[in-house]
C-alpha cells in the first residue's frame, strides 16, 4: 500500500437521512384516530373538573347559591390569613414524612422476612395483604372503636393487665391522637410497600447472594450491599407515589379523629372537606388544594421523570 493511499482521507459513506415523520402522516394518523376517544374521555373527566375548580377558587360560590361572584384572590388571602394555616401545612408535612418513613421501614422488614424459604410463606403473604384489600371505611371505624375512650378494646386490655386504672381518651389527647393517626396510616399502607419490595427482591439474582456468602458477607452486609441497591429503583417510585397518596389522604383522618382534638390532626385534605362540604364555601374549599398544587405537581413530576429515567437506562 503506497504512502499516498495511507495519507488519503477516508471517504465518508453518505448515510441516507431519515425522513422526518409528520404527526398526522401514515400510521401516526391511525394512531391518533385510535387514541382520540380515550383522550376525549380523559379531558372530560379530568381536564374539565380541574379547570372548573380553578375558576371556582376565584369566586365566592356557595352550595345552593348559584355560580357566585368573581372575587379574585380574596379566597387565597383568607386562607393565608387563617391563624392555623402555617401549623396545618407543617402538620401535614410531618405526618406524611413520618408515615412514609415508617411504612418504608416496615415494608422492608416484612418483605425481607417473606422472601425467605419457610413453610406457610404463601399463606402469610396473603394474610399480610389484608389491610390493603379491606375497605378503608370499615377498618378505620374498627380502629376508632378499639381506641374509644369509653368502651374501646384497648382500654379494656390495658385495664385487665393493670396498666391503667381508668379509661384513657386516646383520640381526645393531642399526642396520642397524632400518633394513632400515623399508626393507622401505616397499618393501612404497609402492604403496598411490602408487596412491591418483595416483587423487587424476586428480581435480584440469587447468584449475587451466593457469591457474597462465599466471600464471608453476613446477612446485614448482604442486605446493605445487594438488596438495597437492587431495590433502589423500586423504592424511589414507591416512596414518591406513597408520599402523594398519604399527603392527599382524607378518609383516615376524617373517620378516625375528624381533625381533633383542637385541630391537632387537621390536614389540608380534611380542611378542604370542612370548608367545601360542611361550611358549603366551595370557593375557599377549591382555593386550598389549588394552593397545594405546586407541591403535588413537583412530586408527580418527580415520579414521572424518575420512571422515565429508569426506563431509558
Amino acid at each position: 500500500m503506497s504512502q499516498e493511499t495511507l495519507s488519503r482521507p477516508a471517504l465518508s459513506l453518505a448515510l441516507p437521512q431519515k425522513k422526518k415523520r409528520s404527526l398526522f402522516a401514515g400510521d401516526t394518523r391511525l394512531g391518533w384516530l385510535l387514541v382520540t376517544p380515550a383522550l376525549l374521555v380523559v379531558l372530560g373527566m379530568v381536564g374539565y373538573p380541574f379547570v372548573e375548580a380553578i375558576r371556582i377558587s376565584f369566586t365566592d360560590r356557595m352550595v345552593g347559591r348559584g355560580p357566585g361572584r368573581w372575587v379574585g384572590l380574596a379566597n387565597y388571602e383568607y386562607i393565608l390569613g387563617w391563624p392555623g394555616f402555617t401549623e396545618m401545612v407543617v402538620r401535614t408535612v410531618l405526618i406524611t414524612v413520618a408515615a412514609v418513613a415508617i411504612k418504608t421501614l416496615v415494608g422492608l422488614i416484612l418483605a425481607t422476612s417473606l422472601n425467605q424459604e419457610f413453610r406457610g410463606r404463601n399463606i402469610l403473604r396473603g394474610i399480610f395483604m389484608l389491610p390493603w384489600i379491606l375497605p378503608t371505611y370499615i377498618i378505620v371505624l374498627v380502629w376508632r372503636w378499639i381506641f374509644d375512650g369509653q368502651t374501646g378494646l384497648l382500654n379494656q386490655i390495658l385495664m385487665s393487665f393493670g396498666m391503667i386504672s381508668e379509661n384513657v381518651p386516646f383520640l381526645a389527647r393531642t399526642g396520642s391522637a397524632v400518633s394513632l393517626l400515623i399508626f393507622v396510616m401505616v397499618w393501612k399502607g404497609y402492604p403496598f410497600y411490602a408487596l412491591t419490595f418483595l416483587a423487587g427482591m424476586q428480581t435480584i439474582s440469587s447468584e449475587l447472594y451466593d457469591a457474597a456468602k462465599v466471600d464471608g458477607a453476613g446477612r446485614l452486609a448482604r442486605f446493605r450491599h445487594i438488596t438495597l441497591p437492587g431495590l433502589q429503583q423500586v423504592m424511589g417510585v414507591v416512596i414518591l407515589l406513597s408520599t402523594i397518596w398519604t399527603m392527599n389522604s382524607l378518609e383516615i383522618p376524617m373517620l378516625l379523629t375528624g381533625g381533633g382534638p383542637s385541630n391537632a390532626t387537621e390536614v389540608f385534605p380534611l380542611l378542604t372537606y370542612h370548608l367545601a362540604m360542611q361550611n358549603f364555601r366551595l370557593g375557599e374549599g377549591a382555593a386550598l388544594p389549588i394552593m397545594m398544587l405546586p407541591v403535588i405537581g413537583l412530586l408527580v413530576l418527580g415520579v414521572a421523570s424518575y420512571m422515565d429515567r429508569e426506563a431509558t437506562q
